[in-house]
């Protein structure tokens, strides 16, 4: 047993099987996981995942969120077991985020996103302000009048002899200190599939490729609906001034909670101090 009682805890988690359907938008396929999706009665809540990540980086978190709520995590297209797609936009993932949403009846729908998860959320909240009850950010490079339109690195699709050497290759960008192992492990796992040149990642390789020529600044701009957000105190992502442009896309920003001894990758680092802040956001009725 585990002195601090993580693992126990991750165990009991892990184990709850959730609901596994697919919604198709726009010509994909995206597939997506449920919990407690019969509590129709319940608000609902949507789980998005950062850039080449995919919906089971969520799989530890979400049955306890599912205690008080209906709630889905989804693949974007080009990741996870989502469809490929000719092309991509944040846009677009905004759009499959809100299609899901209504699929499952979630309306408002509540978005908590990871990372560049944030960038397809935000735009979504622009453009569907009425059907979006708030929303939380994790740790997120929102871009600066200084970044402009980031762009994403291209590195070349990477393929290995077998599972277990591709699993063994499993690295987080940016890398963080202090990853859980059994989850670091649990999402490696499911971060791999096998092709006729051998085993490789989930993610399309070129999808950085259509996102990297998509204008998209200033679609973030203007958000009304409430936002949070949640970031680690040794973020490499998101340092004062993108938190500040934060504040400006979204003047109705509430609540910034730091995380301590936390990196970017919230969810892997920090999930107890992750889990037990957002209970406390989604608690209060009165944003």
């Amino acid at each position: 047993m585990s002195h601090d009682g993580i693992e126990e805890w991750l165990a009991a988690n892990w184990s709850q099987t959730p609901e596994i359907f697919e919604v198709p938008v726009e010509g994909a396929r995206i597939a997506c996981r449920g919990w407690n999706l019969a509590a129709s009665d319940l608000p609902g809540i949507m789980l998005v995942h950062g850039f080449r990540a995919h919906a089971r980086w969520w799989d530890h978190l979400a049955p306890t969120l599912a205690a008080n709520h209906c709630v889905v995590a989804l693949d974007l297209s080009g990741m996870g077991d989502s469809d490929r797609r000719p092309a991509y936009t944040r846009a677009q993932h905004g759009r499959e985020i809100m299609a899901v949403a209504a699929h499952c009846g979630f309306d408002p729908v509540t978005i908590i996103a990871h990372s560049f998860g944030a960038m397809g959320s935000m735009i979504a909240a622009r453009q569907f302000p009425d059907r979006i009850r708030r929303l939380i950010v994790i740790d997120s490079a929102m871009p600066t009048a200084e970044d402009g339109d980031h762009q994403i690195p291209t590195p070349p699709q990477r393929f290995y002899d077998s599972r277990e050497a591709a699993i063994a290759r499993f690295r987080l960008i940016p890398p963080g200190e202090w990853p859980q192992p059994s989850i670091l492990a649990y999402i490696a796992r499911h971060s791999v599939m096998q092709t006729d040149a051998g085993w490789t990642w989930k993610f399309d390789p070129d999808a950085a490729v259509s996102l990297n020529r998509e204008p998209y600044r200033e679609a973030m701009s203007g958000v009304t609906v409430p936002v949070d957000l949640i970031y680690g105190d040794r973020t490499e992502v998101m340092p004062p001034p993108r938190r500040a442009a934060l504040r400006e896309m979204a003047p109705n920003l509430r609540r910034e909670v730091v995380i301590p001894a936390c990196h970017h990758h919230v969810l892997i680092e920090r999930p107890l101090a992750l889990v037990a802040t957002l209970q406390a956001l989604l608690a209060d009725k009165g944003r």
